[in-house]
Order: C-alpha cells, then sequence, then structure tokens
C-alpha cells in the first residue's frame, strides 16, 4: 500500500479516537440489570449490557432496570443515573433524559446541559446537582451544593442555590415553581448519593450546606416534592408523626440534642437513639 495512503489513514484514525475520547463518557460502576443501546445498529445486536470501564458514545443510550443503577465519568465530572432510567450522553457534556433520575457533580467550574421530552437548562459552575424528570416532560433540578447559575431559553440566568429546588418546564424552556427542601432528608432518602461503592469527592460540601442549613432550620419540613404530573400541579408528600414529623401546618418544636454524635455521622447514619 501507498505508504502516503497510509500515514493519511493513520492520521484519520487518530483524529477519530480523539474526537470520541472527548465525547465520550467511562463507566465506572454498574450494579443491577444496565444496558446499553446503539443507536447505529437494529435488533438483537444494537443492546448490550454495560460494563466496567467500558466508554459510552454519543450514539449510546443508557438504560438502567429496577433497583439499578450506573456511575460515569466524564473529565473532572461524575454522572451516576439511577433506577429505571433513560438517557443519552448527546455530546461532550450534554445529556438528554428521557425518563428516571440523574445526579451531575463537579469539583471544578464547566459547563452542561441538561435536557428532557420538552425542556431542557444549562448549568454554569461546580457542585453537585440531582435531577429527575417530571410527568409533563420537564425536570426538576435539586443542588445539594453548588456555586454557579442555570440558563434556560425563555428564563435567562438565574443562580442556583443549595437546597433550592427549581422546576423546568415548557418548549421553550422556563423556570417554574421553587421550593426549599431539607437537605439531610434528602441525603438519608436519596439511592443516588448512599447506593454506591464510592463518596463523592464533594461529600465534605454537602456536609457543610447540610450543617449551614440546620443552624437557619427552626423545625424540619414535613413534606417531599414528588411528582410534576402537568403544568399547573406539584405533588407534595406528607409525613406522619410517627416518622418524625408533624402533620398540618402546626410547627414542630425541637429540643437540642443531648447526643455527642459527629455531624457527618448522622448523615447516613439513620435515626438517632432517643
Amino acid at each position: 500500500m501507498n505508504p502516503t495512503v497510509i500515514w493519511l489513514f493513520c492520521t484519520f484514525l487518530s483524529i477519530e479516537l480523539f474526537l470520541a475520547s472527548t465525547e465520550a463518557a467511562t463507566c465506572r460502576h454498574a450494579s443491577g440489570k444496565v444496558e446499553v443501546i446503539d443507536e447505529t445498529l437494529t435488533g438483537a445486536k444494537s443492546i448490550s449490557s454495560l460494563e466496567v470501564n467500558s466508554t459510552i458514545l454519543p450514539k449510546h443510550v443508557v438504560c438502567t432496570g429496577r433497583g439499578s443503577r450506573t456511575e460515569l465519568r466524564e473529565g473532572d465530572a461524575i454522572i451516576r443515573f439511577g433506577s429505571n432510567t433513560v438517557a443519552q450522553q448527546k455530546s461532550k457534556s450534554t445529556y438528554w433524559i428521557h425518563s428516571g433520575s440523574l445526579l451531575f457533580c463537579s469539583t471544578k467550574p464547566t459547563i452542561v446541559t441538561f435536557s428532557s421530552l420538552e425542556s431542557s437548562a444549562t448549568f454554569h459552575g461546580r457542585g453537585t446537582i440531582i435531577l429527575e424528570t417530571t410527568g409533563n416532560g420537564g425536570f426538576k433540578l435539586i443542588p445539594l451544593e453548588v456555586q454557579g447559575h442555570y440558563v434556560t431559553e425563555q428564563g435567562g440566568k438565574k443562580e442556583a442555590r443549595a437546597a433550592q429546588l427549581m422546576f423546568v418546564i415548557d418548549k421553550p424552556s422556563k423556570y417554574g415553581d421553587a421550593y426549599d427542601i431539607d437537605l439531610m432528608l434528602m441525603l438519608r432518602s436519596s439511592r443516588l448519593l448512599g447506593m454506591f461503592p464510592d463518596p463523592l469527592p464533594t461529600f465534605e460540601r454537602i456536609g457543610l450546606a447540610i450543617y449551614s442549613q440546620e443552624l437557619r432550620l427552626k423545625g424540619k419540613y414535613n413534606a417531599l416534592i414528588g411528582d410534576a404530573p402537568n403544568k399547573d400541579t406539584v405533588q407534595l408528600w406528607a409525613f406522619e408523626k410517627s416518622q418524625g414529623f408533624e402533620s398540618g401546618s402546626k410547627k414542630e418544636n425541637r429540643k437540642p440534642s443531648s447526643s455527642k454524635r459527629g455531624f457527618f455521622g448522622r448523615i447516613f447514619g439513620g435515626n438517632r437513639k432517643k
């Protein structure tokens, strides 16, 4: 074969590999049933099991089964997919989610775009954010600790605040309602945080955000924010008294704890003994 042709072929292959690596994520962890659908193939050949250390390209759709989850690494960012999630890395730092939930974590400033069936938002900054799809085709953004802002097509720029849940709705996208959430309750109930072998690199920052909120919080919230089945409805899940919350509008009076247990040990440690 002509040496010039060989050189051109090798150069083209190197460029292709470089472009693929800059747009690819790597699987760091997978548990349960996690599959990949290759959009360039058809039939049974298009579906395969996701294996640790495998590369996820823009042509791949990642699907997790019930009780299953996976963690990807893209550069300095960590992306976790929760149970019953269908999502795809459309391009570098651009994620589309059909259903389910994901967690984005970056210790360095970056720009990442999230989109769903109807809506999209771009985050500029660094932090740890959970995203969950809603029944109206949009999604909710739940920052655990964050420095940065969101941008939507119709809503413009908006500061991202830790512990402030923000809905993203419509097409063109805009911001829906915002709610303050109990970070401690969120962390102790979220499998995106507690069901992976390695802690997030932002764990201490999340702990500080919880501690800061506890200093400001007079009483715990008595509800979790659920789905948004349409553009005008948001579901609130209330807790009964037996779960440590008082129902209704009556405030809960908390007494200072005499427990010597460390703050970080309480995040995933379950209920404290009386």
